[in-house]
Protein backbone atom coordinates (compact mmCIF):
# COMPACT_ATOMS: atom_id res chain seq x y z
CA UNK A 1 0.00 0.00 0.00
CA UNK A 2 2.82 2.38 0.88
CA UNK A 3 4.51 1.70 -2.44
CA UNK A 4 1.28 2.35 -4.31
CA UNK A 5 0.69 5.58 -2.38
CA UNK A 6 4.27 6.70 -3.06
CA UNK A 7 3.86 6.09 -6.78
CA UNK A 8 0.63 8.10 -6.84
CA UNK A 9 2.34 10.98 -5.00
CA UNK A 10 5.27 10.93 -7.44
CA UNK A 11 2.84 10.95 -10.38
CA UNK A 12 0.95 13.93 -8.94
CA UNK A 13 4.18 15.83 -8.27
CA UNK A 14 5.44 15.04 -11.76
CA UNK A 15 2.22 16.30 -13.33
CA UNK A 16 2.27 19.44 -11.17
CA UNK A 17 5.88 20.14 -12.15
CA UNK A 18 5.01 19.55 -15.81
CA UNK A 19 2.23 22.14 -15.80
CA UNK A 20 4.26 24.66 -13.79
CA UNK A 21 7.07 24.50 -16.35
CA UNK A 22 4.54 24.81 -19.18
CA UNK A 23 3.03 27.88 -17.51
CA UNK A 24 6.46 29.49 -17.14
CA UNK A 25 7.32 28.73 -20.78
CA UNK A 26 4.12 30.23 -22.18
CA UNK A 27 4.40 33.20 -19.81
CA UNK A 28 7.86 33.95 -21.20
CA UNK A 29 6.43 34.03 -24.69
CA UNK A 30 3.35 36.14 -23.99
CA UNK A 31 5.34 38.70 -21.99
CA UNK A 32 7.30 39.46 -25.16
CA UNK A 33 4.07 39.56 -27.15
CA UNK A 34 2.59 42.37 -25.02
CA UNK A 35 5.49 44.54 -23.82
CA UNK A 36 6.58 47.52 -25.97
CA UNK A 37 9.40 46.92 -28.49
CA UNK A 38 12.94 47.33 -27.17
CA UNK A 39 15.17 49.74 -29.07
CA UNK A 40 15.17 48.86 -32.79
CA UNK A 41 13.52 45.47 -32.36
CA UNK A 42 10.16 45.53 -34.12
CA UNK A 43 6.89 44.26 -32.62
CA UNK A 44 7.31 41.17 -34.82
CA UNK A 45 10.85 40.73 -33.50
CA UNK A 46 9.55 40.82 -29.92
CA UNK A 47 7.04 38.09 -30.72
CA UNK A 48 9.70 35.89 -32.35
CA UNK A 49 12.05 36.38 -29.38
CA UNK A 50 9.19 35.26 -27.11
CA UNK A 51 8.61 32.15 -29.24
CA UNK A 52 12.31 31.27 -29.08
CA UNK A 53 12.49 31.69 -25.29
CA UNK A 54 9.31 29.64 -24.80
CA UNK A 55 10.40 26.69 -26.95
CA UNK A 56 13.93 26.76 -25.50
CA UNK A 57 12.56 26.63 -21.95
CA UNK A 58 10.06 23.87 -22.74
CA UNK A 59 12.68 21.80 -24.59
CA UNK A 60 14.90 22.03 -21.53
CA UNK A 61 12.34 21.36 -18.79
CA UNK A 62 9.39 19.44 -20.27
CA UNK A 63 9.74 17.61 -23.58
CA UNK A 64 11.44 17.74 -26.96
CA UNK A 65 8.56 16.85 -29.29
CA UNK A 66 5.36 18.81 -28.65
CA UNK A 67 7.17 22.11 -27.85
CA UNK A 68 8.63 21.93 -31.36
CA UNK A 69 5.09 21.93 -32.75
CA UNK A 70 4.20 24.80 -30.40
CA UNK A 71 7.07 26.86 -31.79
CA UNK A 72 5.97 26.19 -35.37
CA UNK A 73 2.33 26.98 -34.53
CA UNK A 74 3.03 30.34 -32.91
CA UNK A 75 5.53 31.32 -35.58
CA UNK A 76 2.72 30.79 -38.09
CA UNK A 77 0.38 33.13 -36.20
CA UNK A 78 3.03 35.69 -35.24
CA UNK A 79 2.70 37.56 -38.52
CA UNK A 80 6.15 36.57 -39.77
CA UNK A 81 4.80 34.47 -42.64
CA UNK A 82 1.59 32.61 -43.54
CA UNK A 83 1.12 29.30 -41.73
CA UNK A 84 1.49 27.27 -44.93
CA UNK A 85 4.79 28.99 -45.67
CA UNK A 86 6.09 28.35 -42.13
CA UNK A 87 5.15 24.67 -42.37
CA UNK A 88 6.79 24.35 -45.78
CA UNK A 89 10.05 25.99 -44.74
CA UNK A 90 10.14 24.05 -41.45
CA UNK A 91 9.63 20.54 -42.76
CA UNK A 92 11.26 21.24 -46.11
CA UNK A 93 14.43 22.60 -44.55
CA UNK A 94 17.40 20.93 -46.33
CA UNK A 95 19.31 20.41 -43.07
CA UNK A 96 16.35 18.69 -41.40
CA UNK A 97 15.67 16.51 -44.46
CA UNK A 98 19.35 15.59 -44.75
CA UNK A 99 19.41 14.71 -41.07
CA UNK A 100 16.39 12.45 -41.51
CA UNK A 101 18.01 10.51 -44.35
CA UNK A 102 21.32 10.25 -42.50
CA UNK A 103 19.51 8.83 -39.47
CA UNK A 104 17.86 6.24 -41.72
CA UNK A 105 21.16 5.33 -43.38
CA UNK A 106 22.98 4.96 -40.06
CA UNK A 107 19.97 3.05 -38.71
CA UNK A 108 20.46 0.52 -41.50
CA UNK A 109 24.12 0.20 -40.44
CA UNK A 110 23.03 -0.55 -36.87
CA UNK A 111 20.39 -3.02 -38.06
CA UNK A 112 22.99 -5.01 -40.01
CA UNK A 113 25.38 -5.12 -37.03
CA UNK A 114 28.15 -3.17 -38.74
CA UNK A 115 28.67 -0.92 -35.70
CA UNK A 116 29.95 -3.94 -33.78
CA UNK A 117 32.67 -4.51 -36.38
CA UNK A 118 33.69 -0.83 -36.18
CA UNK A 119 33.76 -0.86 -32.37
CA UNK A 120 35.81 -4.08 -32.39
CA UNK A 121 38.44 -2.38 -34.52
CA UNK A 122 38.86 0.51 -32.06
CA UNK A 123 38.96 -1.69 -28.98
CA UNK A 124 41.36 -4.24 -30.41
CA UNK A 125 44.33 -1.87 -30.77
CA UNK A 126 47.04 -3.16 -28.41
CA UNK A 127 47.76 0.35 -27.15
CA UNK A 128 44.58 0.24 -25.05
CA UNK A 129 45.63 -2.82 -22.99
CA UNK A 130 45.22 -1.98 -19.29
CA UNK A 131 44.76 1.71 -20.14
CA UNK A 132 41.19 2.98 -19.63
CA UNK A 133 42.01 6.50 -20.67
CA UNK A 134 43.98 5.47 -23.74
CA UNK A 135 40.93 3.40 -24.65
CA UNK A 136 38.78 6.55 -24.25
CA UNK A 137 41.21 8.68 -26.24
CA UNK A 138 41.25 6.19 -29.12
CA UNK A 139 37.48 6.34 -29.35
CA UNK A 140 37.39 10.13 -29.37
CA UNK A 141 40.14 10.37 -31.99
CA UNK A 142 38.09 8.02 -34.13
CA UNK A 143 35.12 10.35 -33.73
CA UNK A 144 37.20 13.36 -34.72
CA UNK A 145 38.65 11.70 -37.81
CA UNK A 146 35.32 10.37 -39.07
CA UNK A 147 33.54 13.68 -38.42
CA UNK A 148 36.27 15.49 -40.33
CA UNK A 149 35.88 13.21 -43.33
CA UNK A 150 32.09 13.12 -43.28
CA UNK A 151 29.51 14.99 -41.19
CA UNK A 152 29.47 15.71 -37.48
CA UNK A 153 25.81 14.74 -37.06
CA UNK A 154 26.24 11.50 -38.98
CA UNK A 155 29.31 10.63 -36.91
CA UNK A 156 27.39 11.04 -33.66
CA UNK A 157 24.70 8.65 -34.84
CA UNK A 158 27.38 6.21 -35.92
CA UNK A 159 29.38 6.30 -32.68
CA UNK A 160 26.60 6.39 -30.12
CA UNK A 161 25.48 2.84 -31.07
CA UNK A 162 29.13 1.76 -30.89
CA UNK A 163 29.30 3.10 -27.34
CA UNK A 164 26.01 1.47 -26.40
CA UNK A 165 27.37 -1.91 -27.44
CA UNK A 166 30.65 -1.27 -25.59
CA UNK A 167 28.80 -0.28 -22.43
CA UNK A 168 26.88 -3.53 -22.62
CA UNK A 169 30.08 -5.56 -22.99
CA UNK A 170 31.72 -3.74 -20.06
CA UNK A 171 28.56 -3.86 -17.92
CA UNK A 172 28.39 -0.05 -17.63
CA UNK A 173 24.99 1.39 -16.75
CA UNK A 174 23.17 4.44 -18.10
CA UNK A 175 23.54 6.24 -14.78
CA UNK A 176 27.33 5.73 -14.58
CA UNK A 177 29.34 8.96 -14.80
CA UNK A 178 31.75 7.48 -17.34
CA UNK A 179 28.83 6.58 -19.61
CA UNK A 180 27.47 10.12 -19.43
CA UNK A 181 30.86 11.72 -20.01
CA UNK A 182 31.70 9.60 -23.04
CA UNK A 183 28.34 10.16 -24.76
CA UNK A 184 28.65 13.92 -24.26
CA UNK A 185 32.34 13.88 -25.27
CA UNK A 186 31.45 12.26 -28.60
CA UNK A 187 29.24 15.25 -29.41
CA UNK A 188 31.86 17.71 -28.16
CA UNK A 189 34.57 16.12 -30.31
CA UNK A 190 32.26 16.05 -33.34
CA UNK A 191 31.64 19.76 -32.70
CA UNK A 192 35.40 20.40 -32.64
CA UNK A 193 35.72 18.65 -36.00
CA UNK A 194 32.85 20.74 -37.37
CA UNK A 195 34.60 23.90 -36.15
CA UNK A 196 37.97 23.02 -37.68
CA UNK A 197 36.86 21.87 -41.14
CA UNK A 198 36.44 24.99 -43.31
CA UNK A 199 35.23 23.33 -46.49
CA UNK A 200 32.01 21.86 -45.08
CA UNK A 201 28.67 22.93 -43.65
CA UNK A 202 28.26 26.62 -42.73
CA UNK A 203 31.92 27.65 -42.85
CA UNK A 204 32.31 28.10 -46.64
CA UNK A 205 29.41 30.56 -46.61
CA UNK A 206 30.81 32.44 -43.63
CA UNK A 207 34.28 32.54 -45.18
CA UNK A 208 32.78 33.97 -48.38
CA UNK A 209 30.88 36.60 -46.36
CA UNK A 210 34.11 37.48 -44.55
CA UNK A 211 35.86 38.06 -47.88
CA UNK A 212 33.00 40.21 -49.21
CA UNK A 213 32.83 42.39 -46.09
CA UNK A 214 36.56 42.74 -45.27
CA UNK A 215 38.14 42.24 -48.68
CA UNK A 216 40.50 39.69 -47.06
CA UNK A 217 40.44 36.00 -47.96
CA UNK A 218 40.90 33.33 -45.29
CA UNK A 219 42.58 30.35 -46.95
CA UNK A 220 41.48 26.84 -46.02
CA UNK A 221 44.96 25.60 -45.04
CA UNK A 222 45.82 28.09 -42.25
CA UNK A 223 42.29 27.91 -40.90
CA UNK A 224 42.29 24.12 -40.79
CA UNK A 225 45.80 23.98 -39.34
CA UNK A 226 44.94 26.29 -36.43
CA UNK A 227 41.52 24.66 -35.93
CA UNK A 228 43.01 21.16 -35.91
CA UNK A 229 45.71 22.11 -33.39
CA UNK A 230 43.12 23.64 -31.06
CA UNK A 231 40.87 20.59 -31.47
CA UNK A 232 43.51 17.93 -30.82
CA UNK A 233 44.80 19.72 -27.71
CA UNK A 234 41.18 20.12 -26.56
CA UNK A 235 40.50 16.39 -27.00
CA UNK A 236 43.54 15.60 -24.88
CA UNK A 237 42.31 18.18 -22.39
CA UNK A 238 38.88 16.53 -22.22
CA UNK A 239 40.52 13.18 -21.39
CA UNK A 240 42.66 14.82 -18.67
CA UNK A 241 39.61 16.65 -17.36
CA UNK A 242 37.66 13.41 -17.08
CA UNK A 243 40.57 11.58 -15.45
CA UNK A 244 41.70 14.17 -12.90
CA UNK A 245 38.65 16.42 -12.31
CA UNK A 246 35.44 14.49 -12.97
CA UNK A 247 37.04 11.21 -11.84
CA UNK A 248 34.44 8.68 -13.03
CA UNK A 249 34.74 5.09 -11.83
CA UNK A 250 36.77 3.26 -14.46
CA UNK A 251 37.45 0.17 -12.38
CA UNK A 252 35.60 -1.97 -14.94
CA UNK A 253 38.04 -0.73 -17.58
CA UNK A 254 41.30 -1.15 -15.66
CA UNK A 255 41.80 -4.68 -16.87
CA UNK A 256 40.70 -3.85 -20.37
CA UNK A 257 42.55 -5.88 -22.93
CA UNK A 258 42.10 -6.64 -26.59
CA UNK A 259 41.59 -10.30 -25.65
CA UNK A 260 38.32 -9.31 -23.98
CA UNK A 261 36.91 -8.44 -27.37
CA UNK A 262 38.56 -11.28 -29.26
CA UNK A 263 37.13 -14.12 -27.15
CA UNK A 264 34.09 -14.32 -29.40
CA UNK A 265 35.45 -13.35 -32.80
CA UNK A 266 32.97 -11.97 -35.26
CA UNK A 267 32.30 -13.98 -38.41
CA UNK A 268 33.48 -12.54 -41.72
CA UNK A 269 31.19 -9.82 -43.02
CA UNK A 270 28.37 -11.13 -45.16
CA UNK A 271 27.31 -9.77 -48.53
CA UNK A 272 24.64 -7.49 -47.10
CA UNK A 273 27.13 -5.85 -44.75
CA UNK A 274 29.76 -5.41 -47.44
CA UNK A 275 27.34 -3.82 -49.90
CA UNK A 276 25.95 -1.53 -47.22
CA UNK A 277 29.50 -0.44 -46.35
CA UNK A 278 29.92 0.32 -50.06
CA UNK A 279 26.84 2.56 -49.96
CA UNK A 280 28.19 4.33 -46.90
CA UNK A 281 31.48 4.75 -48.78
CA UNK A 282 29.57 6.50 -51.58
CA UNK A 283 28.04 8.82 -49.02
CA UNK A 284 31.43 9.62 -47.46
CA UNK A 285 33.16 10.16 -50.79
CA UNK A 286 30.38 12.42 -52.03
CA UNK A 287 30.85 14.56 -48.94
CA UNK A 288 34.66 14.52 -49.12
CA UNK A 289 35.66 14.61 -52.80
CA UNK A 290 34.36 18.11 -53.70
CA UNK A 291 36.76 19.70 -51.22
CA UNK A 292 39.68 17.91 -52.92
CA UNK A 293 38.80 18.92 -56.48
CA UNK A 294 39.89 22.13 -58.23
CA UNK A 295 37.29 24.74 -59.04
CA UNK A 296 35.27 23.66 -62.04
CA UNK A 297 31.96 22.18 -63.20
CA UNK A 298 32.55 18.80 -61.48
CA UNK A 299 33.22 20.37 -58.11
CA UNK A 300 30.25 22.72 -58.56
CA UNK A 301 27.96 19.82 -59.46
CA UNK A 302 29.08 17.65 -56.54
CA UNK A 303 28.79 20.54 -54.08
CA UNK A 304 25.32 21.44 -55.27
CA UNK A 305 24.11 17.84 -55.03
CA UNK A 306 25.76 16.74 -51.76
CA UNK A 307 22.43 16.52 -49.97
CA UNK A 308 21.39 13.91 -52.52
CA UNK A 309 24.04 11.43 -51.42
CA UNK A 310 22.10 9.79 -48.55
CA UNK A 311 18.95 9.80 -50.70
CA UNK A 312 20.80 7.93 -53.45
CA UNK A 313 22.19 5.43 -50.93
CA UNK A 314 18.76 4.77 -49.43
CA UNK A 315 17.18 4.42 -52.88
CA UNK A 316 19.87 1.93 -53.92
CA UNK A 317 19.43 0.13 -50.61
CA UNK A 318 15.74 -0.30 -51.30
CA UNK A 319 16.34 -1.36 -54.90
CA UNK A 320 18.94 -4.01 -54.06
CA UNK A 321 17.59 -7.29 -52.71
CA UNK A 322 20.13 -9.58 -51.04
CA UNK A 323 19.09 -12.86 -49.46
CA UNK A 324 15.57 -12.13 -50.62
CA UNK A 325 15.27 -8.90 -48.61
CA UNK A 326 15.81 -5.22 -49.45
CA UNK A 327 19.20 -4.07 -48.23
CA UNK A 328 17.51 -1.10 -46.53
CA UNK A 329 13.93 -2.00 -45.47
CA UNK A 330 12.67 1.57 -45.22
CA UNK A 331 9.54 0.95 -43.13
CA UNK A 332 11.39 -1.20 -40.60
CA UNK A 333 14.33 1.19 -40.28
CA UNK A 334 12.15 4.30 -39.86
CA UNK A 335 9.94 2.65 -37.25
CA UNK A 336 12.93 1.43 -35.27
CA UNK A 337 15.63 4.06 -35.69
CA UNK A 338 14.03 7.33 -36.82
CA UNK A 339 14.72 9.93 -34.13
CA UNK A 340 11.71 12.21 -34.32
CA UNK A 341 12.76 14.41 -31.38
CA UNK A 342 16.01 15.30 -33.18
CA UNK A 343 14.27 15.91 -36.50
CA UNK A 344 11.56 18.11 -34.98
CA UNK A 345 13.96 20.13 -32.83
CA UNK A 346 16.30 20.78 -35.74
CA UNK A 347 13.46 21.68 -38.11
CA UNK A 348 11.61 23.99 -35.72
CA UNK A 349 14.70 25.68 -34.27
CA UNK A 350 15.99 26.53 -37.75
CA UNK A 351 12.68 28.12 -38.72
CA UNK A 352 12.47 30.15 -35.52
CA UNK A 353 16.10 31.31 -35.72
CA UNK A 354 15.77 32.23 -39.40
CA UNK A 355 12.74 34.33 -38.47
CA UNK A 356 14.66 35.88 -35.58
CA UNK A 357 17.43 37.18 -37.85
CA UNK A 358 15.29 38.41 -40.71
CA UNK A 359 15.22 42.13 -41.50
CA UNK A 360 11.60 42.28 -40.32
CA UNK A 361 12.56 41.68 -36.68
CA UNK A 362 15.34 44.23 -36.12
CA UNK A 363 17.15 41.80 -33.79
CA UNK A 364 20.47 41.85 -35.67
CA UNK A 365 20.81 45.69 -35.68
CA UNK A 366 19.88 45.66 -31.98
CA UNK A 367 22.67 43.21 -31.19
CA UNK A 368 25.18 45.19 -33.27
CA UNK A 369 24.30 48.49 -31.56
CA UNK A 370 24.42 46.81 -28.15
CA UNK A 371 27.80 45.17 -28.72
CA UNK A 372 29.85 47.85 -30.51
CA UNK A 373 30.28 50.12 -27.41
CA UNK A 374 31.75 47.13 -25.54
CA UNK A 375 34.66 46.95 -28.00
CA UNK A 376 35.54 50.64 -28.31
CA UNK A 377 39.00 51.60 -27.02
CA UNK A 378 40.18 48.02 -26.54
CA UNK A 379 43.60 46.63 -27.52
CA UNK A 380 43.79 43.99 -30.23
CA UNK A 381 44.32 41.20 -27.69
CA UNK A 382 41.52 42.44 -25.41
CA UNK A 383 39.20 42.83 -28.40
CA UNK A 384 39.96 39.30 -29.64
CA UNK A 385 39.39 37.77 -26.20
CA UNK A 386 36.12 39.67 -25.80
CA UNK A 387 35.00 38.49 -29.23
CA UNK A 388 35.74 34.88 -28.30
CA UNK A 389 33.96 35.05 -24.94
CA UNK A 390 30.88 36.82 -26.27
CA UNK A 391 30.71 34.56 -29.33
CA UNK A 392 30.81 31.34 -27.33
CA UNK A 393 27.99 32.62 -25.11
CA UNK A 394 25.73 33.88 -27.90
CA UNK A 395 26.39 30.96 -30.26
CA UNK A 396 24.98 28.60 -27.63
CA UNK A 397 21.77 30.62 -27.53
CA UNK A 398 21.47 31.57 -31.17
CA UNK A 399 22.18 30.12 -34.61
CA UNK A 400 25.96 30.06 -35.27
CA UNK A 401 25.51 31.39 -38.80
CA UNK A 402 23.77 34.42 -37.34
CA UNK A 403 26.55 35.01 -34.81
CA UNK A 404 29.20 34.75 -37.51
CA UNK A 405 27.34 37.18 -39.77
CA UNK A 406 26.89 39.56 -36.83
CA UNK A 407 30.56 39.70 -35.82
CA UNK A 408 32.16 39.87 -39.28
CA UNK A 409 31.31 43.58 -39.75
CA UNK A 410 32.30 44.32 -36.14
CA UNK A 411 35.74 42.75 -36.75
CA UNK A 412 36.05 44.67 -40.03
CA UNK A 413 35.31 48.01 -38.33
CA UNK A 414 37.81 47.34 -35.52
CA UNK A 415 40.54 46.16 -37.93
CA UNK A 416 40.07 49.20 -40.15
CA UNK A 417 40.21 51.60 -37.22
CA UNK A 418 43.45 50.00 -35.97
CA UNK A 419 45.05 49.37 -39.42
CA UNK A 420 45.52 45.62 -38.81
CA UNK A 421 44.62 42.48 -40.72
CA UNK A 422 41.18 41.09 -39.82
CA UNK A 423 42.18 37.52 -40.77
CA UNK A 424 43.55 36.25 -37.40
CA UNK A 425 40.51 37.60 -35.54
CA UNK A 426 38.26 36.20 -38.26
CA UNK A 427 39.73 32.70 -37.98
CA UNK A 428 39.41 32.49 -34.20
CA UNK A 429 35.92 34.01 -34.26
CA UNK A 430 34.62 31.57 -36.88
CA UNK A 431 36.09 28.64 -34.96
CA UNK A 432 34.43 29.73 -31.73
CA UNK A 433 30.98 30.37 -33.24
CA UNK A 434 30.92 26.72 -34.31
CA UNK A 435 31.25 25.53 -30.69
CA UNK A 436 27.49 25.45 -30.24
CA UNK A 437 25.99 22.51 -28.34
CA UNK A 438 25.08 23.64 -24.81
CA UNK A 439 21.39 24.35 -25.51
CA UNK A 440 19.04 22.43 -27.83
CA UNK A 441 18.49 25.58 -29.90
CA UNK A 442 22.19 26.21 -30.45
CA UNK A 443 22.72 23.79 -33.35
CA UNK A 444 21.76 20.43 -34.82
CA UNK A 445 24.42 18.89 -32.57
CA UNK A 446 22.92 20.53 -29.51
CA UNK A 447 19.47 19.30 -30.54
CA UNK A 448 20.82 15.77 -31.01
CA UNK A 449 22.48 15.84 -27.60
CA UNK A 450 19.41 17.09 -25.73
CA UNK A 451 17.12 14.66 -27.53
CA UNK A 452 19.02 11.67 -26.11
CA UNK A 453 17.09 11.74 -22.85
CA UNK A 454 17.03 7.96 -22.68
CA UNK A 455 20.73 8.00 -21.78
CA UNK A 456 21.42 11.56 -20.61
CA UNK A 457 19.98 13.93 -18.02
CA UNK A 458 19.53 17.59 -18.94
CA UNK A 459 21.47 18.82 -15.88
CA UNK A 460 24.46 16.67 -16.88
CA UNK A 461 24.34 17.95 -20.46
CA UNK A 462 24.50 21.58 -19.31
CA UNK A 463 27.13 20.92 -16.66
CA UNK A 464 29.61 19.02 -18.83
CA UNK A 465 29.09 20.86 -22.13
CA UNK A 466 29.66 24.22 -20.44
CA UNK A 467 32.87 22.98 -18.78
CA UNK A 468 34.15 21.35 -21.99
CA UNK A 469 33.33 24.49 -23.99
CA UNK A 470 35.23 26.64 -21.48
CA UNK A 471 38.17 24.24 -21.73
CA UNK A 472 38.19 24.62 -25.52
CA UNK A 473 38.00 28.40 -25.17
CA UNK A 474 41.06 28.34 -22.89
CA UNK A 475 42.91 26.13 -25.39
CA UNK A 476 42.00 28.59 -28.14
CA UNK A 477 43.54 31.37 -26.01
CA UNK A 478 46.70 29.43 -25.17
CA UNK A 479 47.25 27.56 -28.45
CA UNK A 480 45.20 29.29 -31.16
CA UNK A 481 46.19 32.91 -30.60
CA UNK A 482 49.98 32.26 -30.50
CA UNK A 483 49.72 30.12 -33.65
CA UNK A 484 47.82 32.89 -35.43
CA UNK A 485 50.47 35.42 -34.38
CA UNK A 486 53.20 33.14 -35.79
CA UNK A 487 51.39 32.60 -39.09
CA UNK A 488 50.23 36.17 -39.64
Amino acid sequence: MKSSSSNVTKSINSSRSHYIHCLIGFALMFIFWVIPPINCITPLGMRVVGILLCTLYLWTTVDTIWPSFVGILFLGISGFAPMNSVITTTFGNPLAILLMYVIILTGAISEEGICEYVSRWFVTRKIINGRPWMFSLMLLLGVYLLATLTMATATIFMFWPILYSLFQVLDLKKEDKYTTLMLISVVMVATLSFASTPFKSILPGLLNSFKEVTGSNIEYLPYMFVGTCISLVSILGIILLMKYVFKPDVSKLKNIHTDMFNQNPLPPMNTRQKVLIGLVGIFILWMLVPSLLPEGPIRTFLNSTQNASPILCIALGGFLKIDGRPLIPFAKITSKYMSWPVFLMVASSNSILNALTSEQTGVTPFLQSALMPIFEGKSVLAFTILIMVICIIITNLCNNIVVGMLFIPIINIFASQNSISPIPMGIIMLFVVCLALVTPASSALGAALHSNQEWLQVKDIYKYTIIMSLLTLIVAFVVGLPLLNLIF
